[in-house]
């Protein structure tokens, strides 16, 4: 195990995408690790984020550029990098596809995976599984889960692979996903 753990985050840095959870999370683990840092990269709201840092005095955070296009080639190796993946939720129904869009994005970078438990998550992981849940808006069960992952390297691996593994099978063309948008298609143009 390295001596060092990232946490890491990617997506919008509002309050509504959950980043605040994160952030006050991330405030408990500090106080009890300093073995853990928190990278994050956005593409909204950094400024904010500065200041969310600062009031909650953390003091390993880096928060990085946004990425010039979603599926970036830093920004893939930004998650492969993190040793656990946070996939924060709203309750605002418009972020629910970039929710989703995150999620197939961090079970392709085969990272363990800690996620606030919405429909749209639920819909495509499984807890215990490829991800753990955590109710949504609680700040100590985020906490807490992120730690687990992080004290139990195997589990953590398990959760990357098996994470990985859905995303090649069926989140993919070739896959069960790809099968179906197919059979739409053909449908539509008949």
């Amino acid at each position: 195990m390295s001596s060092y753990v990232i946490v890491g985050y990617s997506g919008g840095g509002e309050p509504y995408h959950g980043i605040d959870t994160l952030m006050y999370a991330f405030s408990l683990l500090e106080r009890r690790r300093r073995d853990v840092f928190l990278v994050v990269q956005t593409w909204g709201g950094s400024d904010r984020i500065l200041m969310l840092i600062k009031r909650l005095g953390l003091k390993r955070v880096a928060v990085l550029p946004p990425a010039p296009v979603f599926n970036d080639p830093l920004r893939l190796s930004f998650l492969r990098a993190s040793s656990v993946l946070v996939n924060t939720a709203s309750k605002v129904p418009g972020i629910y596809l970039a929710e989703r869009t995150t999620t197939y994005w961090y079970m392709s970078a085969g990272r363990p995976i800690v996620a606030e438990a919405t429909p749209g998550v639920r819909g495509v992981l499984k807890h215990g599984l490829s991800a753990l849940f955590v109710p949504l808006g609680d700040v100590k069960s985020l906490a807490k889960a992120i730690e687990e992952v992080i004290d139990d390297s195997s589990f953590a691996r398990r959760l990357g692979d098996n994470a990985r593994r859905l995303a090649e099978e069926e989140y993919n063309w070739g896959g069960k996903l790809g099968r179906r948008a197919r059979v739409l298609f053909s449908s539509l143009f008949e």
